[in-house]
């Protein structure tokens, strides 16, 4: 090797090292800090409350999905809009959902009780929903980012970013 191939061949090693050493694999994703309770809250001006969307994700690999309205003062529930459970599986930073039970309000009310939401059959098809998990803010936000899915012939949904609600 000459004087100027070895300098050369010393910084292209470094550049790939560098390079390896700094992809993410998603093998070091802290999983402690995904259990609890996660939500968005936007406030919807026309029924003046808060639209609520929860996740709670449990040890035992079990969750909950749903999208509430709360009064803004109180944060007591009105009526639910959606309500879905079932369980999930992790690996890195990727997580799989597999609805058990999926609870909807319908078109004939924006929302109701519990016992007003209708069961909709599960698109096995569809299951599990794969999503790629992203901690924000210090682990304070969870983003859970899902690709579009033509099964569901459905438009896709902006990814939602939850804030931590309790551990």
């Amino acid at each position: 090797m000459t004087k100027h191939q070895l300098p050369a061949a010393l910084f292209i090693s470094l550049v790939f090292f560098s390079v390896l050493a700094c992809t993410d694999s998603g093998d070091d994703f802290d999983h402690a800090g995904l259990y609890g309770s996660w939500e968005t809250v936007d406030f919807r001006e026309e029924y003046g409350l808060n639209e609520v969307n929860s996740l709670v994700l449990n040890h035992n690999g079990s969750y909950q999905k749903s999208i509430t309205y709360r009064d803004p003062d109180t944060d007591a529930i009105v009526g639910y809009y959606h309500f879905q459970e079932g369980t999930f599986t992790l690996a890195g930073e990727t997580i799989a959902f597999e609805a058990e039970q999926d609870l909807f309000i319908g078109n004939e009310a924006s929302w109701g009780t519990m016992e007003e939401l209708t069961e909709m059959e599960i698109n096995t098809e569809a299951q599990p929903v794969i999503s790629t998990l992203e901690y924000r803010d210090g682990g304070s936000k969870l983003a859970v980012i899902t690709a579009c899915n033509d099964v569901l012939l459905s438009m896709c949904a902006p990814h939602p970013v939850y804030s931590r609600v309790s551990n």
